[in-house]
Order: C-alpha cells, then structure tokens, then sequence
C-alpha cells in the first residue's frame, strides 16, 4: 500500500482543481455543505424506500483513542506532493491529531466492481471528477460533491472504507486532491491514491485498487472507532478537519432535513447527540429556532402531509400540463368550491400531480409529484418547502407574504432522478439548464418550470375569493337622505382641479448594505420572479473627492480577480470577476452574495446594473 499520484504524459491537457471554490467560505458554510452532502448521498443511496438510513459524525481526538504513530503512517508518501503542490503542512507537523467521521447504515454502499472503471457507484466516486451516473434515490451521487471531503480536511485527503450487501469484504482506499505539480522533475496529477497497484510499473497499465492487506484494514477500523460491522454502508474518515462547528451541524440537520426526520425516514447522530422524529422539535427550539418561527405549526403540517392517505389526495389530469401552468380550466367548478372552502377553513388541500418526462431517445415516463397546502389560525408567516428525496432546497422559497404552508414533496424514481439532475452543486434550488438535463431529456427547461410554480400557483387559485370588507362598495346603488335634517341648497359645483402627477420611484431590484470591507447583495423589493434568471453586472471603485469615481479606478487600487473574495450562498453563480468588475446570473430570489477584501480605510462605491 502506499501513496500514488499519476504521471502527467507529455500529450496530456493539463487540468487543474478549480471547482472547490464553490467551497471556499467561512466555516459555517463549510459546516453546512459536509452535512449536506453527506446526509443527501446517504439517503440517495438507501437500500429500499422504507428503510431507515442512519448517518453518524463523530470527531475524534487523541483523547479517543487516535495514535500519532498510525496517524504518520497514513500520511506517508503525501508530504512531498502535498509540499510540491504548495499545500500547508501545518497539520503534518501536528502533534495532537484528529479526525471527523461519517458513517451511513441502510445504505448500500459503493457498489461496482473495484478492481476496473465501470458505470457503477465505486468508480464514479473514486474514478471521476465532475461526473457520476445519478439515477433517482436508488444509487449515491458522488458529482463534485465529494470535493468537500478532501477540502474539509487540512492536509486535504480523506479516507473510506465500504461494505456492500452479499460482500463480506471492507474495500479501503484514500485520496487526497491537490494542485497539478511537479516533484523530482517529474508532473504529477491532482489526484492521488492511497491504494494498492496493479500493473504497477506499466504507467499506461498502472491501476489503483483497494488495500488487499486485511490486517491493516482490521486497524484501521480499530483506530478509527468504526462502528460498522456487517452492515453495508460507506464510513469516511477525514483527517485533521478544517475547525467545525458540532453544535451548528445540529442546527443545520435539522434545517435542512427536518422532512426525512419528521417522517422517519433518517435518523443522524452528532457525537453524543441524537436526533430523530421524538426529539426533532426540542432539539430545533435549541438549535434550529431562528429557521423556523413556528416550530409547532410547521411540523405538525409536515406530519399531517406525510400521513396523509395517497387515496384521499386530489388526483389531477396530466391536461395541467399543456399550457405548462396550474389554472382554473384545470378543474371542475364543484371541485375547486370544494378545495377552496377548505382552505378557507383551515384544512390540509393535497394534490396529486402527474407529468410526462421524455427522454432522449423518445422514451415517455409517467411519474408524479405531490402538493400539499394549509392555512391554519392565526399564522403569522407563511413558508413553502419543496423536497426531493428527503432533501429540502430553501433557495426554491416562493411564498413571501402569502399567509399558508406549502410543501412540494418529490419521492417516486423518476422524478427524483429528474429534479436531482435540476440540482446545483450545493442541493438549494432547481434550475432548468443544467447539462444532466440536456444530455437525457427533452424539453427539461418546460417540466422543470412547472414543477418549480406548481404550489405557487395552487395558492393562488385557493386564495383568490378575498375575504375584506369594503364599507363603501354599494355607495353608488343604494343611498338615502338620513331622517331630521333640512336638505341644503344646491351650490355651483367647482370643477375638480387636476391631481397633480407624482413620480413613483421604482423599488430597487437589488439591495446592497455595506459591511466593514465589502458588501452584501441580495434580493431588493423590485425585483420580480418572472424576472429571473437575470444576469447582473457589478462595478466597484473607491471615492474621490472630485471627478467620477468608477472612471478613475486603478489597477492598484483592487482587482477583483486577485484581491477580492466572493462568496455565495443560493440561487446564484459567478460568471466573471476582474478589474473593478464582476458578473453574475441570479436564478432565484433567495440570493446572497457577499463581497469582501475593499481597503476598509477607503469609501466604496458599488454600480449594480
């Protein structure tokens, strides 16, 4: 076994890692991304429907058992490429290691062959960057997601170890990802292999397979603490984590999975600290309260939704779909009476969505959609969640002052694997163009949209009869003199003088707010959902006491590509930086950027078009 890094060949393109940026943020979001991608490839990868997929992390410390000496030994081999390739060895040098460990169970583990590339779940996630062969809930999706585990570690590898049903074996194999460099004279590839080798000597041959040696994987259960024993699943060990935060990755489950946790469908352990479908509500008001301002109301309609009988949900026509929007011709009148009287009472409004997806090859596949709809008493704000999977996308939030809870919940195969192939990098928010969308269907961008507005829509048709009383709405039909009172004298009737013309100022599209070295960009009051996606551009310069500002920007004064750090968070992606400006398309109103690095001595001024 040993540490191996690929030869670059003379006739080879270099390539290098630049896709972790979407990773590179504070903490917090570092801490939000682990637990997504984890928890979602885990639950994507559950055995049947109705298992209960479980996901541990543990962090452990010297304290627990790990040995500085097997520590070494693992990373042996790396130092020099990880030196080469200009990394901090900081955490080489650590005398106190650590390590954060993922475990799922009612999974089925990486499944494939391991000793050759195939279409399978081993290869895809060890074999392939920015490529995996996703298909609904029944297989793992290990796309550039997995980019977060050697990212997440400071010496930027990690470590798993899998077991797969009817095989008794463990199949252990590490990575770490690097920059492209270049040691003793000779180019080495980004990736590299904690492995055995096949072949090993013939570089066009040359082939990386799991550890063979059964004493050392025994090990390397035994130090890690592992606790998977015969049952299937993939446990990842990352070494000398980047500093997480335990308590926010509570916060940040139950954020974002609550839906799987309230209809037990997973359970996930954070050290010593369970959380399940008995304690979710407790452990929310501790750790999730500023997400959710009825904690009450939002899950008991989550647990009315799930439990509510497939039987008793209005079926649709596929006929919604031709004019690729939810209306009134898409009901009976009795029956959208019926559906509104019971909103209008309080009552859970279900629907059973059908659509057709097309393939590339023409194949047409039936599947469905539900939706779900309430407005109890006294709700003070309302919230639409839309699901896939178990996976809850916040950046796909359309309701804003409309006073109901809404759920969109995906679970058939068809369409899961349809709406994960809709997902960004990050699992927040479906978008309509992605290339997995356009290599397998057609028309995608038309089904994508109708999912996406469907409860939208359905509020809309249920809220449309208003319940406000206007006092003067008959003033013209009927009057009357009141009693007692002598009639006055008609006088002359003085012409109306014109009302003068006031000029509305549009609402912003965009709110900008200063922080100390930047800003923050968002959504303001202006800007439409009918309007996205929209592309933006943003130009920055510091103030001068005379002359334009933005013309006489400097090269000294900052760069964007260089001296500026962009992060963001949901329903946007960065599509240029450099000079004194930057470009970026937004796709859903829950937006956030946050710009950072300015001269905080200097003014800053900031051109949004």
């Amino acid at each position: 076994m040993k540490w191996d890094f690929p030869r670059l060949l003379k006739n080879q393109v270099e390539s290098g890692i630049t896709q972790r940026d979407q990773f590179d943020n504070d903490e917090v979001r570092l801490s939000e991304t682990i637990v997504r991608e984890a928890i979602q490839n885990s639950l994507d990868a559950a055995i049947d429907d109705n298992q209960l997929v479980r996901v541990r992390f543990s962090f452990l410390e010297e304290s627990n058992g790990l040995k500085r000496k097997f520590m070494k030994q693992l990373l042996t081999g790396l130092r020099p490429h990880a030196h080469a390739s200009g990394a901090d060895l900081t955490a080489f040098d650590s005398l106190k290691p650590s390590a954060l460990v993922i475990e799922d169970f009612g999974t089925r583990g990486l499944t494939g062959s391991v000793t050759e590339k195939d279409e399978d779940n081993f290869s895809d996630f060890w074999r392939r960057h920015g490529k995996s062969h996703k298909s609904g809930k029944s297989r793992g999706r290990w796309g550039l997601g997995k980019l977060v585990y050697s990212y997440t570690s400071q010496v930027d590898a990690f470590f798993a170890i899998t077991k797969r049903n009817h095989d008794d074996n463990f199949h252990l194999m590490g990575q770490a990802v690097l920059k492209l460099h270049k040691v003793d004279g000779v180019d080495y590839s980004p990736h590299g292999f904690f492995c055995d080798l096949e072949n090993e000597g013939n570089l066009l041959e040359e082939f990386q397979v799991p550890i063979r040696e059964q004493t050392f994987i025994d090990e390397f259960i035994e130090h890690f603490s592992l606790e998977r024993g015969t049952d299937s699943g993939l446990s990842v060990i990352i070494p000398y984590p980047s500093n997480l935060d335990g308590k926010r990755m509570i916060g940040i489950v139950i954020q974002n999975y609550f839906y799987p946790l309230i209809t037990k469908k997973l359970e996930v352990k954070i050290d010593d600290t369970l959380i399940n479908s008995t304690n979710i509500r407790e452990l929310a008001r501790v750790y999730a309260n500023e997400h959710f301002s009825e904690i009450d109301t939002l899950f008991d309609f989550i647990e009315e939704a799930s439990s509510e009988d497939p039987a008793s949900l209005v079926m649709m026509s596929e006929s919604w779909t031709a004019d690729q929007k939810l209306g009134l011709d898409d009901f009976e009148p009795k029956v959208l009476d019926e559906l509104r009287k019971r909103f209008s009472a309080g009552e859970l409004v279900s629907l059973q969505m059908p659509i057709s997806l097309t393939k590339k090859d023409s194949t047409v596949i039936n599947t469905n959609f539900s939706i779900f709809i309430k407005r109890p008493d006294g709700l003070q704000k309302g919230l639409d969640l839309y699901v896939r999977g178990g996976l809850t996308l916040p950046s796909e939030a359309k309701f804003r002052e409309r006073k109901a809870l809404g759920v969109l919940v995906a679970e058939e195969e068809p369409i899961c694997s349809f709406l994960g192939d809709a997902e960004n990098a990050a699992h927040t928010l479906w978008t309509s163009h992605t290339e997995k969308l356009k290599e397998s269907y057609k028309s995608s961008q038309r089904a994508v949209t109708m999912i996406k507005k469907a409860l939208v829509q359905l509020y809309d048709l249920l809220a449309e009869v208003t319940e406000e009383k206007d006092e003067h709405a008959l003033d013209k039909f009927f009057w009357f003199q009141k009693p007692g009172k002598p009639k006055k004298k008609k006088m002359p009737i003085k012409p109306t003088p014109p009302k003068p013309v006031i000029n509305v100022r549009r609402q912003p599209k965009f709110s900008v707010n200063q922080v100390k070295g930047g800003l923050i960009i968002q959504k303001g009051n202006g800007l439409l959902d009918e309007e996205l996606p929209r592309k933006v551009s943003a130009k920055f310069a510091y103030e001068i006491s005379r002359g334009d500002a933005f013309k006489n920007w400097s090269p000294y004064d900052f760069d964007t590509a260089k001296d500026i750090k962009i992060s963001t968070a949901g329903g946007v992606n960065i599509d240029s930086a450099g000079g004194q400006e930057m470009t970026f398309t937004v796709t859903s109103p829950q937006f956030y950027i946050e710009i950072g690095g300015f001269d905080t001595n200097r003014d800053l001024k900031i051109r949004v078009r």
